[in-house]
């Protein structure tokens, strides 16, 4: 299952990652907080991560937007991920950019607790995307924003479009930018969506995996959600949509099932223009094009400049 094999590629890939995170120079602001690329603290954070799972330079609920950067940005990590390992590059870069930075941890199950606990996006897309619903609403209420922005990884990108798509969402955020979004779910476990599906077992299947982790089969092509999303349009003409793909993604299979087209979206192949970046689906909110891509993103009337180098951690991880 899908849960299963992003731990496995994590605890495969940890030495050679925080060896290759050793080379790649972090940058910080003059006065800011340090911004470290590379999966060193990605790694580092899912092994030692606490409630409440703030990453650096986030969840500050002091912070209010100024003129240079009026909407906020929540953080809407991936299938078993949490605020605090998912964005450890990504909070403190926005936060010394002026962006308020707000990471969401979601889709634990009631009785979840130590490790577990911080393992989030397993519930039901349905189920996770009122939970970002409800703190959306938290966010606008405390900085007094009209909407947010949001900056989406993997799963992350269908629980937000869920959000704008059936609960309202497309009244309260202005963007979405994504990196790796699953539109039109994984093909990683397609044989045996295939099989429920043609011996009518597919509710049983479901059932049986909700707990652990009910959005690992809603994240799969063919499954009620997604055929649901598909149905939708995924996208809302009220938002603007921005894209990060890497043709080397083990996780979104194929990886153009994260390419929709519409006039109001842009979507962004990390290899073309830097054919020797072979960054994959674990390295999205590390590596630094993909995350000075997400980034400007956000702000695409800022233009930044766009490293291209090879990639900082193992290829296609």
């Amino acid at each position: 299952m899908l849960l299963r094999r992003i731990k496995t590629l994590l605890l495969a890939g940890l030495s050679g990652a925080l060896a290759v995170t050793v080379a790649v120079p972090g940058t910080a602001a003059a006065d800011g907080l340090p911004v470290v690329y590379g999966m060193g603290p990605f790694v580092n954070a899912i092994l030692t991560a606490t409630a409440p799972y703030d990453p650096p330079g986030g969840n500050d609920w002091t912070c209010r937007p100024g003129p240079e950067r009026p909407l906020p940005v929540v953080l809407v990590t991936g299938l078993s991920g949490n605020g605090e390992n998912s964005w450890q590059t990504i909070s403190p870069l926005l936060k010394n950019e002026g962006y308020c930075v707000f990471a969401l941890t979601y889709g634990t199950y009631p009785g979840d607790s130590g490790w577990w606990a911080g393992v989030g996006g397993r519930t039901p897309i349905m189920d996770s995307s009122a939970e970002l619903a409800r703190y959306v609403d938290q966010v606008l209420a405390v900085t007094g924003a009209p909407k947010v922005k949001l900056l989406t990884w993997s799963a992350g990108a269908v629980v937000g479009a869920a959000y704008i798509q059936f609960l309202g969402g497309d009244r309260t955020v202005d963007a979405q930018v994504s990196l790796a979004p699953m539109w039109k779910g994984t093909q990683v476990a397609q044989s045996t969506t295939n099989s429920a599906n043609s011996l009518g077992i597919y509710n049983s299947v479901y059932a049986a995996m909700n707990p652990p982790c009910g959005a690992c089969v809603d994240v799969l092509t063919g499954s009620a959600f997604i055929d649901r999303l598909t149905a939708s349009g995924v996208y809302s003409d009220e938002v603007r949509y921005y894209s990060v793909l890497t043709e080397v993604d083990g996780q979104v299979v194929p990886f153009t099932n994260g390419w929709v087209d519409a006039p109001n979206a842009t979507n962004v192949v990390l290899q073309h223009g830097c054919p020797q970046n072979l960054t994959g689906h674990l390295m999205l909110s590390s590596d630094p094009r993909s995350v000075n891509l997400a980034v400007q993103g956000l702000d695409p009337d800022q233009p930044r400049s766009i490293p291209c180098a090879p990639n900082s951690g193992p290829a296609g991880i």
